[in-house]
């Protein structure tokens, strides 16, 4: 079998349609490279090795290596190996082997074997084996545990035992505000920071008259403050407690994160939310631009309106 080795986007954009003979395509890219494939070559195979960062969508078939990231999108397939860390969307589907990390968001589909581990969220559907470890938080997600699988059940999905050595363990999940800080492993306090994706130009809902601009320094405050009305829609901002939760929301060409400190008193987290990452806000002030792990990036220069 073949080898050809990708490093950047442009490379993997110049592959053929059709291989001719059984070729592996690996992905080597840099830690803060993200390749996009949209599709695989015929007779060809999409493996992302090292610290590689890959987005698969439509129905392109990835295998995540080594401590690789890997986003699926649309009806992608992802294998995870190793130490992989795996997030998936839609209705993809992911096979985690070794001790590689899974978010299953959506109505995505997740077989994990060995001691890997699974967050199950949305309406996400979770087949445990071996020692896998899933944490359930969604009221609509399916956990399905063999073996001596163990589910940490902070949500009421269905969790269905095939296996008498399978524990489910059921956790008191925390309410209010300190509550939600707590479930995201931060510390309560007064001044938080927080996470928001935006775009290029640091704009938000930049199509439609919520329109709303988020500098570096500059401080925002919602206009029409009412949080209760649901988690999505009118009526606050929106904020996630990492970065890459934030590409649920939005995932444009050019799009940025933005780290925002927010007080506590001026947080909102909804009782059972269907999506446990996120939180309202009614004012903040934006602090610098970050990775998709929050490390800040050099100071950004927005572009001023008009120009």
């Amino acid at each position: 079998m073949n080898t050809v080795i990708i490093k950047t986007q442009a490379e993997y954009d110049k592959l053929p349609k059709s291989f001719p003979e059984d070729t592996t395509v690996e992905i080597r890219a840099l830690a803060d490279v993200w390749i996009r494939v949209n599709s695989v070559p015929s007779n060809g195979c999409v493996v992302a090795s090292g610290s590689s960062h890959v987005e698969a969508w439509g129905s392109s078939h990835v295998v995540a290596w080594g401590s690789s990231h890997v986003v699926a999108w649309g009806s992608s397939h992802v294998e995870a190996w190793g130490s992989s860390h795996v997030v998936a969307w839609g209705s993809s589907h992911v096979e985690a082997w070794g001790s590689s990390h899974v978010e299953a968001s959506g109505s995505s589909h997740v077989v994990a074997r060995g001691s890997s581990h699974v967050e199950a969220s949305g309406s996400s559907h979770v087949e445990a084996w071996g020692q896998v470890s899933v944490h359930l938080q969604s009221d609509y997600a399916t956990v399905v545990l063999f073996m001596f699988a163990v589910c940490f059940a902070v949500a009421t999905g269905k969790i269905v035992k095939k296996s008498r050595t399978a524990t489910i363990v059921k956790l008191k999940q925390p309410r209010g505000t300190d509550g939600w800080l707590t479930a995201q492993a931060i510390k309560p306090k007064k001044s938080l920071v927080l996470f928001k994706k935006v775009s290029k130009d640091f704009y938000t809902q930049e199509d439609n008259s919520h329109k709303t601009h988020w500098p570096i320094g500059g401080r925002v405050t919602h206009p029409a403050w009412n949080p209760k009305g649901g988690e999505c829609g009118e009526g606050k901002f929106h904020a996630c407690s990492r970065p890459y939760f934030c590409d649920e929301f939005r995932n444009d060409a050019g799009d940025r994160y933005i780290a925002v400190r927010i007080n506590k008193s001026d947080l909102y987290a909804w009782p059972n939310a269907e999506y446990p990452h996120k939180v309202a806000f009614r004012k903040g002030t934006v602090l610098y631009e970050c990775d998709r792990y929050g490390n800040k990036l050099l100071e950004a220069k927005p572009k001023e309106e008009g120009r």
